[in-house]
C-alpha cells in the first residue's frame, strides 16, 4: 500500500509495533526496511523528509490483518 501524505510518523510507528508480523517499507531502488526494527525505524524517520521517497515507496505486511490495521495510513 502507498502511504498518504503528512502522516504522523510517531503514531504510525506505534501502530506498527502492535502488528503481529513484519512490516516493510519498500523503495524503488529495491530497499526493504523492516519497520519493526528500531534501526530501520530510525532510518525511515530520518529519510521521511524526502517527500519523493515516501511518495514512491510502499508498505508491505506479512499478514492481511496487519495491512488492515494500517489502513488509516493508506493513500486513497
Amino acid at each position: 500500500m502507498k502511504l498518504k501524505e503528512n502522516i504522523d510518523f510517531i503514531d504510525f510507528i506505534k501502530k506498527i509495533k502492535t502488528c503481529k508480523g513484519d512490516v516493510y517499507f519498500c523503495t524503488l531502488e529495491g530497499d526493504r526496511l523492516n519497520l519493526k526494527s528500531v534501526l530501520s525505524q530510525y532510518i525511515f524517520s530520518a529519510n521521511s523528509q524526502d517527500k519523493s521517497m515516501i511518495r514512491d515507496g510502499w508498505i508491505e505486511c506479512e499478514t492481511e490483518e496487519d495491512l488492515n490495521a494500517l489502513e488509516i495510513y493508506k493513500k486513497i
